[in-house]
Order: structure tokens, then sequence, then C-alpha cells
């Protein structure tokens, strides 16, 4: 039995593909599988991995009609014979030193989850991950405190899960989700309260300027989330969870409608978020009391982005913003920028996403 099976889902990413490959094939650690799922992939994504898997006896191609990429991992899951179970994007890179370094914790702690930091890669520049090892450091410091808060990131990619772990809960993807896919998954190892193990390093590389990936897409974004919440919502692990849970489920999901909503750049993709957004927020007003509400920060938050965006005119001449690094002030027109010092650690969360 191979310590790791590497999943890789693929789908028309002939540009990227080889190069992830390669990552994986090279890693100091050797005991591993590598499941490769070609998704109906139109381009040469299948003969590359043909031709990787001839010359590496590792590799499992599984090749399926298009299903998108819930179904692709949940076919990898149950095709996978390793111990613990990772997931690599076809378009990123591990450090070939990864695996390694996660049988390590694996052996010296018997985790359900091993968690670690990642690099992002924008053009040719690195962006610095410092706040996401923060983030990892500051669990463990308030582990805790935030059984019910989930001051967490929510990456698949990032993370080993043990495949007895999985298949004792019965967590997989849910299926027919265009995206946040990953977020239902990890939401639901959380609230099993597993053991994580942390590599306070960054050996994930992923990037953030593929052409055509699914959040470079922005149009129906929000709208998608808000389905895979449902689906989340519908499952019989989130019925079973404490109110407070559902309450910090619930504003992790809000946090990537605002994140859209700020991305978003013309008039046209507001006016559609603008609906998207009010059908979600509707949906919690029916789902949590007025007092539950006011615990989500970010339900706060969407609902005085909206009202600023629908007094624009008054807004454009006075306001503050906020953000992690700075405080803007807006005084008849004129900006005032100011750094912020770094905050004092909270509970309250945002789903950032790189």
């Amino acid at each position: 039995m191979p310590k790791c099976s590497v999943i890789i889902p693929v789908y028309n990413v002939e540009k990227y593909l080889s190069q992830a490959l390669e990552s994986v094939i090279k890693q100091t650690f050797v005991d591993i599988e590598i499941i490769c799922i070609n998704d109906g992939s139109t381009d040469n994504s299948l003969a590359i991995l043909e031709n990787y898997a001839q010359k590496d006896s590792r590799i499992k191609l599984i090749n399926q009609y298009n299903q998108g990429v819930s179904a692709a991992r949940n076919a990898g899951i149950e095709a996978a014979c390793g111990e613990y179970i990772m997931f690599l994007d076809p378009d990123d890179t591990y450090d070939l030193t990864l695996c390694e370094k996660v049988v390590e914790k694996i052996n010296t702690e018997t985790p359900d989850i091993v968690m670690w930091g990642h690099n992002v890669f924008n053009k040719t520049k690195v962006i610095d991950n410092s706040n996401s090892l923060k983030d990892i450091r500051n669990f463990i410091k308030h582990s805790k405190v935030l059984k019910e808060t989930i001051k967490i990131n929510v990456y698949i990619w990032n993370k080993a899960f043990k495949k007895d772990f999985l298949e004792k809960n019965k967590i997989n993807f849910p299926l027919g989700i265009k995206n946040a896919e990953d977020l239902v998954f990890c939401l639901k190892t959380f609230y099993q309260n597993p053991k994580y193990s942390f590599i306070l390093e960054p050996l994930y590389n992923y990037s953030d300027d593929r052409e055509g990936a699914a959040t470079k897409k922005f149009a129906n974004c929000i709208r998608n989330d808000f389905a895979a919440y449902r689906a989340l919502v519908e499952s019989e692990i989130y019925k079973k969870q404490s109110r407070p849970m559902k309450i910090a489920s619930t504003n992790h999901f809000i946090g990537g409608c605002i994140y859209y909503w700020r991305k978003s750049s013309d008039e046209w993709l507001k006016k559609q978020y603008e609906k998207d957004i009010s059908d979600f927020l509707n949906f919690i007003k029916n789902s949590f009391t007025k007092s539950e509400q006011q615990k989500m920060c970010n339900f706060r938050k969407l609902n005085l982005i909206l009202f600023k965006y629908h007094h624009k005119k008054f807004f454009d001449v006075f306001d503050i913003r906020t953000t992690k690094t700075d405080k803007t002030y807006v005084v008849f027109g004129f900006v005032f920028k100011f750094l912020r010092k770094e905050r004092v650690f909270k509970q309250e969360i945002t789903n950032e996403k790189p």
C-alpha cells in the first residue's frame, strides 16, 4: 500500500500539465501513487497523461466523460489505495520535498489531516504567503477557542487527508457544483473535529493567473457559491451541527460574496451580483434569527456593501474604508489612506481567497 495517493483532476490543461506532473514524479519521497482523472479533455491533455503513464508505473489513469471537478476527485478518492490522500490542481505544482515532509508528520503524529503553507504565483511575481502561515499558527494557539469559528483556510490542495477518516465520515465532493466544492469538502472534515498536524512552510505553488480558471470567470460566481452553500445545508452532516457552527459556516460562505463583489470591475457584473447577493441574503434571513445574523461579521459587512452601492453618490464624497492593511477616509471626495498596524487575532473570519 502506498503511503500517499496524489489525485489530479485534468480538463483541458495541456499548457500546464507536464509541469504539474513533474513536480509529483520527482518527489524526494517515492512511495506514492499518482491518480490522474481525465475529465473529458478535448485538447492534448489525455495524450500527455498517457505518455507519462507509460514512463512511470505509479501513475494510475482514469478516463471519463466530462462530469466536473467534483466527480473527478470523487473518482480519484474511490480508486486511491494510499493511506493518505492529497490533491493537486493541474496548473499548480508541489515543492519537491512535500510528500517527504507530510510522511514525517504522519509517522510521528498520526493525524487525520496534515496541513501546510503555500506560495501564490501571479504572473512573474511570488505573492507573500505570510498571512496564511500566521493563520495556521493562530489555529494552533487558539484551537480550543476555534471549535465553532472555523479559523482555518479551506483549500483542499494544502492538506493530506487520512483515507479512513474520509470513508468513516462519508466525506466526498458535492456533484454538480462549479466552484466552492472544496469549501464544502473542508467544512465537512472540520465538523468531525479531526486531529491536525501542521507544516509551517510554503510547500504548494498556487498559480493565480491561469486563463480559464474557474475563479477567473467571475460571472455567476456568487450564484455558484450559493449553490454550494445549499448543497452543504442540505447534507446530513451539516444538519447535525450546533447553531454556532452553522452560523460560522454561513459567515464563511458570505465572505466569498464579498470577495467576488470587490473583484468585479464593471457595472454590468455588479448589477448581476446585486441580484445574486439579495437571493443569498434572503435565504439566510429565513434560516437564522436576527440575533444570529448579527453574529456573522460578513453578513453585516455584505449588507453595508449593498447599502453603499445603493447610495454610491453620497459615499463617493464621504466614506471610511477599512482593509487588513490600511484605512481610507474620503472627505468631500478627497482620499486619505493610512497604513494600519497588524491586527490582533480575532475569532471572526472572512473567507479570503488567493
